[in-house]
């Protein structure tokens, strides 16, 4: 994607380090970007200035960031779509299976565009047991999805790595922060604010207190993993 065309797809100002601030000012003080955007200008920036880079919107990208322990990642989802989209590969990033339980191998494979070569990276459980990533609770009620978010990402970060400008992905900060056993701390991910909304007026109905974060993450990662990237 040349120049031009990054800045047909985005809004953003892209000429002047203080147009950008401003207009970073004026989208924090929105309520309906994510809850680590409003209020805060800096964020709101940081986020412009990827959405230039990429050439895509602010929202996508705000709206496909998480933060985990301080630090942004893309999921593994919006990762492999972006790929899918750059026109590195000639055609979308597939997986192939084989093995069941402890020996489930899954393998992420594509052509490139410029030289028609098969290209691939194949994850399996033996790896995910050996990095500790299995500690990660998803490996065990869904382990295929889990190693095909795994393969696919690696894959983009091999041959296509302009998508994640040099960011981790946020399934790839979760399972480091399992494997560490660091206690939870995700400053922000969509899908676990919708689930404290709808919880919120069923505690208060009961009289009870505050709602368990581990029983939010759990929510948040069975809407966050229930349905594979197409």
């Amino acid at each position: 994607m040349n120049e031009l065309q990054q800045q047909q797809n985005s809004p953003v100002p892209t000429d002047k380090g203080a147009e950008m601030w401003r207009y970073a000012q004026a989208l924090s003080k929105a309520n309906i970007i994510p809850k680590t955007f409003q209020g805060h200008a800096a964020n709101c920036f940081v986020a412009m200035d990827m959405a230039n880079r990429l050439g895509v919107g602010v929202m996508e990208i705000m709206q496909n960031t998480y933060v985990v322990h301080g630090t942004p990642g893309f999921s593994a989802r919006y990762t492999i779509a972006m790929c899918n989209n750059s026109g590195v590969f000639k055609g979308p990033i597939c997986w192939t299976e084989s093995g069941k339980g402890d020996d489930l191998s899954v393998t992420a494979y594509a052509y490139v565009a410029a030289t028609g070569e098969r290209v691939e990276y194949t994850v399996d459980m033996a790896m995910a047991k050996a990095e500790k990533w299995t500690t990660n609770p998803k490996y065990r009620t869904m382990p295929s999805l889990m190693l095909k978010y795994r393969s696919g990402s690696t894959l983009v970060k091999l041959y296509n790595p302009g998508c994640l400008l040099g960011m981790q992905t946020a399934e790839e900060l979760e399972d480091m922060r399992h494997a560490s056993a660091a206690p939870a701390v995700i400053e922000y991910a969509p899908q676990i604010e919708e689930a404290e909304e709808e919880k919120a007026p069923a505690v208060a109905a009961s009289g009870g207190g505050e709602p368990e974060l581990s029983d939010e993450l759990e929510r948040a990662a069975d809407e966050l993993f229930s349905t594979p990237p197409n």
